[in-house]
């Protein structure tokens, strides 16, 4: 669902609250072993969270869910990025790659600026962490210790692949609004593989 004219954050999360979203919703990958034992393809890893991280309280961590929300209004400073966390990766594993698939008709509220930018985080996610966590000094430029992963650009009814890494037991990633100068938004509820991203790796 694409809107022609960007929403304040506030009717966005209104929006996609009112939509009809599948029952299914991420849950613990219990069925992957914490250890590697003989060659496995394409083992699929859903996210242990999504958070998010916001610029008008820099100081306050917000609880992990499963709501991606990537918006920014430049002109008055306003950014949420959502923080991306995978943990319980198993010894062994191999060709970790971040993908993000939605079915035909999954509800993506997005407007304005819609490419977005995904970082790989040096550190393991935290419940703690917040936007001062990332942007130290304020203001915008690339996450701390962060380096540029990928970018995409998400389209219901579409798979895109954001790029691949070497495994480790957790891996976490920013993802934000790309431009550095238009408004834009892209908001969803994740829906295990129905919706939302999730990592594939070998053994």
């Amino acid at each position: 669902m694409h809107l022609s004219s960007f929403l304040p954050l506030a009717l966005l999360t209104s929006l996609i609250s009112a939509q009809a979203l599948p029952e299914q919703i991420p849950l613990p990958d219990e069925n992957v072993r914490n250890e590697c034992s003989h060659a496995t393809a394409c083992t699929i890893k859903l996210p242990s969270s999504y958070q998010q991280i916001r610029s008008s309280k820099p100081g306050a961590a917000f609880p992990q869910n499963s709501i991606f929300n990537a918006t920014q209004i430049i002109a008055t400073k306003d950014y949420t990025d959502t923080l991306l966390s995978f943990s319980g990766i198993p010894t062994g594993s191999y060709g970790c790659e971040l993908t993000f698939n939605s079915t035909l008709g999954y509800p993506i509220i997005s407007s304005g600026s819609t490419q977005l930018n995904v970082y790989a985080l040096p550190l393991p996610i935290s419940a703690k962490d917040t936007y001062d966590t990332y942007y130290p000094n304020g203001g915008r430029g690339p996450p701390k210790g962060a380096y540029l992963f990928g970018t995409t650009t998400i389209i219901t009814g579409q798979k895109a692949v954001i790029g691949s890494q070497a495994c480790k037991p957790s891996l976490g990633y920013l993802i934000r609004i790309a431009s550095d100068t238009k408004d834009g938004s892209v908001v969803f509820a994740a829906a295990g593989s129905i919706g939302g991203f999730y990592l594939t790796h070998n053994c």
